[in-house]
């Protein structure tokens, strides 16, 4: 499928990613197997927690008193495989001996260990998370647990919520990299001046104040078991890839189900790691990494990466519903942390001239075989008024410039497209290249132009930031539609690009506006539908379409034809 036409698919309709349904309880992905069976919850695990351990079990029982239950009845509604029981203290759980593959207590209970040690079957799993407040090896309060058989003692981030970090406790190598990797300094100093308790409570970076620690457990088997989770190990197996003497760590960022869970694999000569496997949370997204390792495949066949700016594809396997990708690792530091965050910033220009090169590098027409993409963007003219129900008079001019493509066809040059290249998606190596990693969107029948406008949008923002302006709409104003040292890049891009190429320059304007369509559309599955009239980029459109004798448009609609 087109990934054109996939912006008008089903799973993209309003509400359907929305915040918080990425799920919690991402240590499940530390078990051996991503089937977990029965899963007894003695306590009251977060609703966040259930959504993934209902995805991932055959059955889940919830066993609270009643007053920790009542907050999860509702929650548990749309839930088939999980029940609600009710206990009361010193009496035993009405169930059988033995008929629990996993328990899971979301904090340490002490009088429970007769209980978990009648219900685990003679495999079973045991996880409790708890707090340390002392320097101290925090092993006391899970120390009987820990008797049941090899346990395993993880550090994780933050200190409050979800997880969205994990590691071996004692592995300070790993701890080290994913605090670094994953924080944005001067977004951090500032949101501790504005929310000091929030932040402080939540950050990987500063969860060192509040221990936060886990305890995996499993029972009656010889020896503890070391190394990436076995489940991951048997699929690298089965594509020759030996993990071995590897250690891991988790990141589990974001708050939606389209983002996928990281492992990174750390071999013992490395201070970074050398591969990463990523791992979907909900099966509607396995197509997104399958595409990704069909866009990986296809780019090293063009040439494209072999200097280690973009990631090797591994493998690409399933384990339980879930997809799983294996790639190698981009050693760098995330470019929102090394950006100067101005026009003249070389890691953005060098990651502008990257995606010019790689524009102009896999430019080409349209196969014969392929769908009419042009087509493809007229129809999704009616599937944005569908969903926006915008003033008449932009439908009108969007209609318009999906004319000007279509009656253009034969001349349109296509490109390989990232899809999503926003500064999230970038690393900067150690010898200042840029990377861009997720490929998930990638469509080697892209539209030409799109990754350069949605960067350099997305890198204006920050650079707004950096002068203290923080509405999208007003940085997209200055940085693109007006006179600034940015759009001049974006300008002089551009129009390279159509010199290199021979694209007309004609249909920059109808590509320009066409872009922001696209990406409002795969932006209104993340909003519910009674707030689609305040998503990002239905707005940024209409300001465009509003503003299209600005003097950064004139400019950029101006360009001289390739000749």
């Amino acid at each position: 499928m087109n990934r054109l036409d996939g912006a008008a698919d089903a799973s993209l309709a309003p509400g359907t990613n929305l915040p918080g349904g990425g799920g919690g309880a991402s240590w499940c992905f530390l078990l051996p197997s991503l089937e977990l069976g029965r899963v007894v919850c003695l306590g009251s695990p977060s609703q966040a927690a259930l959504i993934t351990l209902a995805r991932l079990a055959t059955e889940v029982i919830v066993c609270a008193p009643r007053r920790r239950l009542r907050g999860l009845r509702q929650a548990v509604k749309g839930l088939s495989n999980v029940s609600l029981l009710e206990t009361s203290r010193g009496k035993p759980l009405p169930l059988p001996p033995e008929s629990t593959d996993l328990v899971f207590l979301p904090r340490p209970n002490g009088g429970a260990q007769r209980e978990i040690e009648r219900l685990l079957t003679p495999t079973g799993l045991v996880y409790v998370e708890y707090r340390a407040f002392t320097r101290r090896r925090p092993g006391d309060p899970t120390r009987s647990l820990a008797q049941l058989g090899p346990a395993q003692l993880l550090w994780l981030a933050p200190a409050a919520g979800e997880i969205r970090a994990a590691a071996p406790f004692a592995d300070e190598r790993t701890i080290s990299y994913l605090e670094s990797r994953f924080r944005a300094g001067r977004l951090l100093r500032r949101r501790i001046l504005r929310e000091p308790m929030r932040v402080l409570g939540r950050e990987p970076v500063v969860s060192s104040f509040v221990r936060r620690r886990g305890l995996l457990v499993q029972r009656a088997t010889s020896g503890s078991h070391v190394g990436p989770p076995k489940y991951l190990q048997t699929i690298a197996a089965r594509a020759d890839l030996d993990l071995a003497g590897f250690t891991w760590g988790l990141a589990a960022p974001g708050v939606y189900s389209s983002q996928k869970l990281l492992l990174f694999l750390f071999d013992r000569v490395h201070e970074a790691p050398v591969h990463v496997a990523k791992i979907t949370r909900d099966p509607r997204h396995n197509p997104r990494l399958e595409n990704e390792w069909r866009a990986l495949n296809l780019l090293r066949e063009h040439g494209i990466g072999d200097d280690g700016t973009l990631p090797k594809p591994l493998f690409l396997d399933s384990h339980g519903t879930l997809a799983i990708l294996g790639e190698t690792a981009i050693d760098g530091a995330p470019f929102l942390q090394q950006t100067q965050a101005t026009a003249e910033c070389p890691y953005a220009r060098a990651a502008v001239g990257w995606l010019l090169e790689l524009g102009i590098r896999t430019a080409h027409r349209a196969p014969d075989e392929a769908p009419r993409v042009t087509e493809m963007l007229a129809a999704l003219v009616e599937r944005f008024n569908d969903v926006y129900r915008v003033d008449p008079d932009h439908v009108a001019f969007l209609a318009a410039q999906a004319s000007t493509l279509v009656k253009a066809e034969s001349d349109l040059q296509f490109v390989f497209q990232h899809g999503d290249p926003g500064p999230w998606n970038l690393v900067v190596t150690a010898d200042g290249r840029p990377a861009f990693l997720d490929w998930e969107a990638a469509d080697p029948h892209g539209m030409p132009l799109w990754d350069l406008f949605h960067f350099l949008r997305s890198f204006g923002l920050l650079v707004s930031r950096a002068t203290g302006k923080h509405d999208a709409l007003e940085s997209f104003a200055d940085q693109i539609l007006g006179d600034s040292a940015l759009n001049r890049l974006l300008v002089e891009t551009a129009s390279q690009f159509c010199t290199e190429t021979g694209l007309d320059s004609s249909l920059v304007g109808p590509l320009f506006y066409l872009s922001w369509m696209h990406r409002a559309l795969k932006e209104a599955s993340r909003l519910p539908q009674n707030r689609l009239e305040r998503g990002r980029y239905v707005n940024l459109l209409q300001l465009a379409i509003e503003r299209r004798d600005s003097s950064g448009l004139r400019r950029l609609f101006a360009l001289p034809t390739p000749g």
